[in-house]
């Protein structure tokens, strides 16, 4: 049985890499589970995850890190009850320092079929890895930025995801900067929106080529706990009673609302992700912190008169702040539209100072 341990920086793509991965395992016969982590309760990824019939548990409410028990606890859950082959166990975006809390406890601890990670693979949006490269200005703080820079250091395997995002001639210039920089370090440039990206992603994991570094990272938590508290967390459900035919406008305005609360108020998105229920349609909308022009197409047509959406946003704010301007957007879109909005379930935080279970040098 292999464990493939996905990290990087929230909005990177990992969830879909490994949707198109397990995807690829399981047309070849093979059972697939996956264990999705985040700071707060209310996961989109695993309703996504299993919206596709994809076995998935979760560790939620902090860091694989620094909630070692529970991850050990839903993987020997999923073994029982999914037998799989093959297990991704996703970190959440705002995690590093994977190999000494994660890895090596694993290495050291674990006894089961699943005796140790068989790769450990870190994501970076390839348009922001090459901005960090070039020494241009990021989106983000200094701190969250820091925390970032730790990741790529970490990662054994370094994903450059979204390279259909950039021209070819930025994929080669950050090829060349990737090599430059990383001389040691194996990095892949992937789209992992088609097949032949994630196969060939998946080939490296299964040929040994993404094991964990040998080295645990030189960290400084107390830059890292402030990147991490930098970023607030919002879960909430939002439900739109709209007349019929009606629902996928109305979201397309929530969200073009949304987005322009956001900028108005100078603030940066770590990652928004919503999971789009109507009738029979359900369908993840996504956000990173370098939103892509044409989001409208990924808004899907909706049936119905009731349309649900479960709410992850992380966005560098006040968690109160984030959380008035979500839901200034969803009434003043139900207003417009003649419809109707109920919020609940509302969480907003800032996550906790990170404290390892395990911390293995």
């Amino acid at each position: 049985m292999d464990l493939h341990i996905v990290g990087g920086f929230l909005g990177s793509g990992k969830t879909t890499a490994i949707i198109g991965g397990a995807k690829l395992l399981m047309a070849r016969g093979l059972r697939v589970g996956v264990v999705t982590n985040d700071q707060g309760r209310y996961l989109v990824d695993t309703a996504f995850f299993r919206s596709e019939a994809v076995p998935t548990v979760e560790v939620t409410g902090g860091c694989f890190c620094c909630n070692y028990s529970d991850l050990d606890a839903q993987l020997d859950q999923l073994e029982r009850t999914a037998r799989p082959d093959a297990i991704f166990a996703e970190s959440v975006g705002s995690c590093a320092d994977i190999v000494a809390t994660v890895v090596r406890p694993l290495l050291t601890l674990r006894r089961s079929d699943l005796e140790a990670p068989t790769s450990f693979t870190v994501f970076a949006d390839a348009r922001l890895l090459r901005r960090r490269l070039l020494g241009q200005p990021m989106p983000f703080s200094d701190d969250v930025v820091y925390v970032f820079d730790k990741q790529i250091e970490e990662s054994g395997l370094l994903v450059a995801n979204k390279v259909d995002l950039l021209s070819d001639d930025a994929v080669q210039e950050l090829a060349v900067l990737a090599d430059e920089r990383f001389p040691d370090k194996r990095v892949r440039f992937q789209n992992s929106l088609v097949a032949e990206g994630v196969g060939g992603w998946l080939e490296m994991l299964t040929s040994g080529e993404a094991t964990a570094p040998g080295q645990a990272l030189d960290i400084d938590y107390a830059r890292y706990g402030a990147g991490e508290a930098a970023l607030a967390w919002l879960d909430e459900r939002l439900v739109f009673e709209v007349s019929e035919g009606t629902g996928r406008s109305l979201l397309q305005r929530f969200f073009l609302l949304l987005l322009s609360n956001l900028r108005r108020e100078g603030l940066v998105i770590g990652h928004l992700k919503f999971l789009v229920q109507s009738g029979v349609v359900e369908a993840k909308v996504s956000f990173p912190a370098l939103v892509e022009e044409d989001w409208h197409t990924t808004v899907p047509d909706l049936p119905g008169t009731r349309v649900t959406l479960v709410v992850n946003a992380r966005v560098e704010s006040e968690p109160s702040q984030v959380r008035d301007l979500v839901q200034e957007a969803a009434t003043v879109a139900a207003l417009e539209a003649g419809a109707t909005v109920v919020i609940s379930d509302v969480v907003a935080f800032h996550p906790g100072f990170p404290k390892p279970t395990y911390r293995m040098q």
